[in-house]
């Protein structure tokens, strides 16, 4: 139950009085407003009535606050998987591993996201290369804890980074780096990344026979990069094409090696790429435990089909196979040996397993040719194959159907923390009495949209109750004295916990796994885990976005959006209204957003990728009839000369007052808490005066004036500097003349 939320503040006291004041008004010819008149215990009766009515409407039942959340169609949030990068070390020889493949780091499960093929390579140098000089990073490579700029500070354009193998890739073969650029100067990409225009363009290239006879530097084929050309943290595959040789590189110049080279083609980087660390045979993992899953497969119609899966529980869980029938229920099929076995022929519902590349290799069901073994019918996802741990087999029934309103099933020992993490069927009568079909039931967050024939179920993950419908609100499952609710897809996991720290996802779960001799590591910390979202937290979120406009319509609007463009870091946003770029008159409709991006120095300038995905940010947002244009800061350098007066005792304080310009004339906001210089703002010699005047020990300013530079500098005849709209001043090397007072 919630606070009491005052509706009304009226007490019994209050309502009786505001109706008595209205009888004269309203009946004149009532004259005994005494207790013993029965209509003034009419009208306690009823200010009764409205006093309990209005203290029931002040107590909004949660159930109530949930369904009005599910109007304005948002609902509390489920928990969350944290995801963490894994580096296989140990590889002696190529290994398959396999997706879902399971690693526990303490007591948190964890599974690999994607198939991996492990390749028995290692790092074995890294250099960068500037015009001004080389610089082995091995070391900062290997230890981790030193961060190194991929292409210097300076970031210039044909400056590179060079990545040395152990050993010779194979032709044919595709390596993967993860590349973890140092924590504060990457921010992750959201899922509109797509949409990020880079700000530098970067060549990966491999030293390798190009040709029978010539050896040079010949292009890879980058297969992935999710890093948006070394913007980002992430992951870079690579196809070897052509053979790849070996050659000195310098300042690593003891022996040749198996290079390949990050060439900066094309300077502009906002902030330049600091990397942490460079690493090979590296995996996702997310933090989660699969006890059961399927997957689905396109009936072809032909003999002989066969349907092949290499995940981790394919290889060593359970399996069934299920094909749907014409009126749309699933039917088991049956494993045998082989298809000459007694009992197959054409109408046997069976199917054979065949391991690739032994216990460890992919698994590939086959089905009949129609003679010995029945072929699946043609159609689209019309067979499943289910995989579960065998430890979960005796857990896939969770219950049987009574045939009633409302029945319930209750998941024991399977702490399931998502709706969709679970697939549920329901098992009913065949043709046969020893026959059983299989339906496929939907989860709900509840059946208000739910007709009497949609199989719906209802899950909540705080009590691991399932719920039925009534045939009213959600069909009811069909009656069985046999346990008929059967579990076909089940994933735990999900939390806070799964927010792990580096180097603590080290083991395998599985003894086939552990007999590879490989290890594991995560060098990074797990990131993305939450519990569900609590009702409390859900309101507030709600309310916050719907006061939070989606649509620029203002010159606030703009500003903010700018501001949350996806993947870039913007410091400061000015908006011009009714301005276009090279217009001098007033342009209606216009509007000219100026961006700041962070920066390492005085003036960081936004390149133009950064520009553009600024602009398709906003223009997804903007009014039609709205012109936006995104323009790079101008920066115009101010440098003060003043003469200044001060206390004998401050004659060395030259540096404080150029310091507290510094601070003044500055173009982005301090950590300190100092604003930056208003764009367009006119730079006043008093606002000048006012800055060294405030500082301790100065008597007065004896004169003062101020040089600028930049493109389309004005002066006033007073000596103030004219900015732009879009203009932004920083400091230069101010001229401090100190005088002492004693000597005046």
């Amino acid at each position: 139950m919630l606070p009491r939320i005052p509706l009304d503040d009226r007490s019994f006291d209050g309502i009786l009085q505001e109706a008595r004041k209205g009888i004269q008004q309203r009946f004149p010819e009532w004259t005994d407003e005494n207790s013993h008149d029965p209509g003034i215990t009419f009208l306690e009766l009823f200010s009764w009535l409205s006093e309990m009515q209005q203290y029931y409407l002040s107590r909004i039942p949660e159930r109530n606050l949930r369904k009005f959340l599910s109007l304005l169609g948002i609902a509390p949030l489920e928990a969350a998987a944290a995801e963490a990068e894994v580096s296989i070390g140990n590889v002696k020889e190529p290994v398959e591993l396999p997706a879902g493949t399971k690693l526990q780091a303490e007591d948190q499960p964890f599974e690999t996201v994607e198939h991996a093929r492990l390749l028995p390579l290692a790092i074995d140098r890294i250099v960068t290369r500037t015009e001004r000089e080389s610089s082995d990073r091995s070391a900062s490579n290997t230890g981790g804890n030193v961060a190194f700029y991929a292409f210097g500070k300076e970031a210039a354009a044909d400056s590179r980074l060079y990545i040395a193998f152990d050993r010779e890739p194979a032709v044919g073969e595709t390596i993967s780096l993860h590349v973890r650029l140092a924590d504060g100067d990457a921010v992750s990409p959201s899922e509109e990344s797509g949409r990020i225009v880079p700000s530098a363009m970067v060549a990966w290239k491999i030293y390798g026979l190009d040709g029978e006879d010539g050896m040079s530097w010949l292009p890879l084929s980058v297969v992935e990069d999710e890093t948006v050309h070394l913007t980002y943290s992430g992951r870079i595959s690579f196809r070897i094409d052509a053979p790849v040789r070996q050659v000195i590189v310098h300042p690593a110049a003891d022996k040749p090696r198996f290079w390949i080279s990050c060439t900066l083609e094309q300077a502009g980087y906002e902030l330049p790429p600091r990397i942490d660390r460079v690493l090979l045979n590296t995996v996702k993992a997310r933090q989660q435990d699969t006890k059961s899953e399927q997957l689905v497969y396109d009936g072809t119609g032909l003999p002989g089909q066969t349907i092949v899966s290499d995940r981790f529980l394919a290889r060593y869980g359970e399996l069934l196979v299920q094909v749907r029938e014409p009126n749309g229920s699933w039917r088991d099929w049956r494993e045998v040996r082989s298809f000459d076995e007694d009992g197959v022929d054409k109408d046997g519902h069976c199917y054979v397993v065949v391991r690739e590349s032994g216990a460890d290799g992919a698994s590939e069901v086959r089905f009949g040719d129609g003679a010995r073994g029945s072929i699946p019918a043609a159609g689209t996802r019309n067979i499943r194959r289910i995989h579960c741990e065998k430890s979960f087999a005796p857990l896939a029934l969770v219950g049987r159907s009574n045939g009633l309103p409302h029945q319930k099933a209750i998941l024991h020992g399977l702490p399931c923390k998502w709706r969709d993490g679970l697939a549920l069927q329901v098992g009913v009568p065949g043709e046969d009495d020893m026959d059983v079909l299989w339906e496929d039931w939907e989860p709900v967050a509840d059946f208000d949209r739910s007709g009497p024939l949609d199989r719906h179920y209802v899950y909540e993950p705080e009590t691991g109750v399932i719920t039925f419908g009534n045939d009213e609100n959600g069909a009811i499952p069909v009656a069985s004295e046999e346990l008929n609710f059967r579990l076909i897809g089940c994933v735990l996991g999900g939390g806070v916990r799964g927010n792990i720290k580096p180097h603590l996802l080290t083991e395998w779960r599985q003894d086939e796994q552990r007999a590879l001799g490989l290890t594991s590591d995560n060098a990074g910390y797990g990131s993305g885990g939450a519990e569900e979202e609590s009702l409390e937290a859900c309101l507030e979120r709600a309310q916050a976005e719907w006061q939070t406009p989606y649509c620029a319509v203002t010159s606030e609007d703009y500003a903010r959006l700018a501001m949350e463009t996806p993947g870039l870091k913007v410091t400061r946003v000015h908006v011009i209204p009714n301005r276009s770029p090279g217009r001098e008159k007033p342009a209606p409709g216009a509007v000219t957003v100026v961006v700041v991006p962070e920066g390492l120095g005085e003036t960081p300038a936004p390149s133009a990728g950064f520009l553009a995905t600024v602009a398709k940010h906003l223009d997804d947002r903007r009014l039609v009839t709205t012109e936006v244009h995104v323009v790079a800061p101008e920066y115009v350098k101010v440098t003060v000369h003043a003469v200044v007066v001060v206390e004998p005792q401050f004659m060395d304080e030259s540096r404080r007052i150029a310091a507290a310009l510094n601070r003044l004339l500055t173009p982005t906001d301090g950590a300190d808490g100092v604003r930056g210089w208003p764009f367009g703002r006119t730079v006043h010699k008093g606002d000048i005066y006012g800055a060294i005047s405030r500082i301790k020990g100065v008597a007065y300013v004896q004169d003062l004036w101020m040089d600028a530079e930049g493109r389309a500098v004005k002066k006033s005849p007073g000596g103030d500097i004219l900015l732009e709209g879009h203009g932004i001043v920083y400091s230069g090397d101010h001229r401090i003349e100190l005088i002492s007072r004693a000597q005046l």
